[in-house]
């Protein structure tokens, strides 16, 4: 017999699992309130949350009986799984209940965002022309699916029904769906670059924070729509306000949202009257404000699972789950989500003094330029606005590469990172070419052996080294140093020079040597790449500066 506490409890709650357990030993109590430290009884062994309570290591420690946590909701990053851990409590979650619930919501949002029915149904008191009324058709319309789960899956089905084109993005693609489901799976540029409607269907995790950043958002076709019913943090709030309110996305229909315990009257008055506002939590009020007077926004209070066949489930599976517990059985029982494997940020090092004048500068320690200083700066404005923190950083020997790391930090507002020069991303040694003119050289050599030199996998330079030299210092550098710390969740910026970059980028993005030529140089950009467990690229996003203007 266990005593069993269900916290956020509705009269729909109270009645399915009251029903599912009544033929139990058990003792419940039913709580309406989310969990505190307040309403918590030490002599627990079970205790039941929705999404709206998180349970901390204080709460843990202050009931020594608890055995069970049983999640009302797949989601569970919402419990401190190292207190846990510690103490040896399992956690119960209901894996699936609400695909189709989701999605028919997911397009209840699209419809009314696109055929204006807040609008219509206004329009008996309210004088609307029958232009501003008017809609568009989903038939034809690219459908955009980032998550190919339960839900995505579902999603993908009901755009087919509307006659939609359906694109889909997923880190882990399951391909063998393509063709039963109609869709093809495509990188996420070319997903925020097609999809006139893209709906989120993809899981919280460090890795999706922001996945929908403003990098992202601006990428998406002039005029579409976003439909979030997955998660608000995977959308940058500020940026998607600031694509809504230039015109740039056409709308967006947001049943979750940052800070969404605001939407909730008494969550508001409870701010008023703190004393401490934390600085977060005022800044994403004042963004659901702004969202929710936006003609072109539908905010709902995160109600997509809300049916009455989808609570029954989702309290039924609760109910199996706290009984299977007791009979040593825990078919749903969850593990702490592992760290991602961080994000690796690459950078060529600025424009140099020898940059400027031509010369081949390989590892001879030169600075700067004026434009090379203004290009760190710029660099690390961009940074700042992807808003990814960086946890350590790399350059090599050569002081200019110092020179951009320490520029793009300070720029980005990241002044405590620790920065560690290895001569491994040393730059690629020029040996007799060194301090020449580059193109004096190419005069001399002619343009195929000039390029072959620049470009080639394993062309010899006088007393110098080859592109194939430079990768075999690079790689086991990166697999031995920056790979386990990527694998421990860390983002890792490396701030290095052409070749080393492009010795590096060869491993992680699995070129040819025959195909390293055609590697682009990456001047002026930041890329960032997501990693698998190996190294090897996932996917990619480019944050570029304009390096062309005069005080670039």
């Amino acid at each position: 017999m266990a005593l069993i506490y269900f916290y956020d409890s509705t009269e729909l709650d109270k009645k399915h699992l009251s029903d599912a357990l009544a033929e139990t030993d058990h003792s419940w109590e039913f709580i309406e309130d989310k969990i505190s430290n307040d309403n918590i009884n030490q002599d627990a062994e079970v205790i039941s949350i929705f999404v709206t309570s998180s349970v901390t290591r204080q709460m843990i420690e202050a009931m020594p009986r608890l055995k069970l946590i049983a999640c009302r909701s797949t989601g569970f990053n919402n419990i401190d799984f190292d207190a846990i851990k510690e103490k040896g409590i399992t956690v119960v979650n209901v894996p699936t209940y609400g695909e189709s619930t989701v999605a028919e919501y997911a397009f209840t949002l699209l419809l009314a965002l696109q055929r204006k029915i807040p609008e219509v149904l206004a329009a008996e008191n309210q004088q609307f022309s029958p232009q501003q009324l008017n809609g568009h058709d989903l038939d034809g319309k690219t459908f955009g699916v980032i998550g190919t789960g339960h839900i995505g899956q579902k999603s993908i089905k009901i755009a087919n029904g509307f006659s939609m084109k359906v694109i889909a993005y997923d880190a882990f693609p399951k391909n063998e769906l393509q063709d039963s489901l109609n869709f093809k799976y495509v990188n996420l540029d070319q997903l925020l670059e097609e999809s006139d409607v893209i709906s989120l269907h993809t899981p919280y995790l460090p890795a999706t924070h922001h996945i929908m950043n403003s990098e992202r958002l601006n990428k998406m076709k002039a005029g579409s729509i976003l439909i979030n019913t997955a998660r608000g943090e995977l959308v940058d709030t500020k940026s998607l306000i600031e694509v809504l309110d230039s015109g740039r996305i056409g709308g967006a229909a947001i049943d979750v949202v940052e800070g969404e315990a605001l939407l909730n009257h008494h969550e508001e008055t409870a701010l008023l009257r703190s004393e401490v506002l934390p600085e977060e939590v005022f800044r994403h009020s004042v963004e659901i404000s702004v969202l929710k007077k936006m003609p072109n926004v539908i905010v709902s209070p995160h109600n997509a699972f809300n049916t009455v066949e989808a609570i029954q489930r989702i309290n039924v599976t609760t109910a199996k789950n706290i009984m299977n517990f007791w009979y040593g059985d825990t078919p749903n029982k969850v593990e702490p989500i592992k760290k991602p494997i961080g994000k690796l940020l690459v950078v060529r090092h600025a424009e140099s003094e020898w940059n400027a004048t031509g010369q081949w500068t390989g590892i001879t320690d030169v600075h700067l330029s004026e434009k090379g200083f203004k290009q760190s700066a710029l660099l690390g404005q961009s940074l700042k606005n992807i808003g990814i923190k960086v946890d350590i950083a790399f350059c090599s020997e050569q002081i200019r590469t110092r020179e951009t790391l320490e520029g793009v930090l300070n720029a980005s507002q990241q002044f405590d990172v620790d920065i560690t020069p290895n001569s491994s991303l040393n730059e690629r040694d020029y040996g007799d070419y060194t301090g020449k003119n580059k193109w004096e050289i190419r005069d001399l050599l002619g343009e195929e052996a000039f390029n072959d030199i620049r470009r080639g996998w394993d062309v010899p330079v006088p007393n110098g080294e080859t592109l194939k030299m430079v990768y075999e210092r690079v790689v086991p550098f990166y697999l031995d140093k920056i790979l386990p710390l990527l694998a421990e969740g860390k983002n890792v910026l490396i701030v290095a020079h052409g070749n080393s970059i492009r010795a590096l980028m060869k491993f992680i993005e699995s070129i040819d040597d025959s195909d390293v030529g055609e590697l682009e140089m990456i001047f002026g950009q930041i890329v960032i790449y997501s990693l698998n467990g190996e190294g090897k690229k996932i996917d990619s996003l480019v944050a570029k500066i304009n390096t062309t203007l005069p005080n670039a």
